[in-house]
């Protein structure tokens, strides 16, 4: 799913949308810009709902977003399995950005969940867990400041509640 990088040059793009009228990718790929529906940039759809196709001169790095044609209207849609948002402080409306599978440096291999009868579980609603201002909503960086915390009481498994 989400723009993947192909050795020898360009990238797939995957997206669900079963559905849609029409899919298309859109972005700067190689320094040539394209927004909006183009017939060279339409996605393929499969069976399942599943819109791929190929970009050549994509390359890392690259910002795109799908642009969605279906029966309620159409537009620019950002990618959820995008590795990187650009700009973040844009958040809903920014780009994704064309990353490699291998480029983040994940540091999880040890983790090993705990074993259920030991499981000491915390849920919690973020935007109420820990505000930053009197008004305001709380944030996952929130929440994550406050883990050591958590941790020092005993508690190994946190559980979000839903989000609005």
């Amino acid at each position: 799913m989400g723009a993947n990088l192909v050795s020898g040059g360009g990238a797939t793009f995957r997206a669900w949308a079963p559905l849609a009228n029409a899919v298309y990718i859109n972005g700067t790929f190689g320094g040539f810009s394209l927004t909006g529906p183009a017939d060279s940039f339409l996605l393929a759809k499969d069976a399942n709902g599943y819109w791929t196709g190929f970009v050549g001169g994509a390359q890392e790095g690259d910002p795109y977003k799908f642009w969605v044609v279906g029966p309620g209207g159409s537009g620019p849609k950002r990618d959820p399995y995008a590795r990187e948002l650009a700009p973040a402080s844009a958040f809903p409306d920014c780009n994704g950005l064309i990353r490699s599978a291998t480029a983040y440096p994940w540091h999880d291999a040890a983790f090993v969940t705990p074993d259920f009868s030991t499981m000491i579980i915390y849920q919690l609603h973020v935007g109420t867990y820990s505000p930053s201002a009197p008004g305001a909503a709380s944030t996952f960086l929130d929440v994550i400041g406050k883990i050591p915390y958590l941790a020092a009481l005993g508690i190994n498994v946190l559980q979000p509640l839903p989000i609005d």
